[in-house]
């Protein structure tokens, strides 16, 4: 049986910082307040919170 070569080097892990933006969001239809959660990586921050 022929041998199986094991690699012993450690792998690379790339780590992304995430953040867990929450923001509040008033509905139109009804005035409610309604929150929206998304698991966004720090570069997007500022993307996720301006004014639609």
């Amino acid at each position: 049986m022929p041998k199986k070569s094991v690699d012993n080097s450690p792998k690379k892990r790339f780590q992304k910082k995430m953040t867990l933006a929450i923001r509040v969001v008033k509905s139109k239809k009804s005035g409610c307040y309604t929150f929206e959660s998304k698991m966004i990586s720090d570069k997007d921050v500022k993307v996720f919170f301006e004014k639609k």
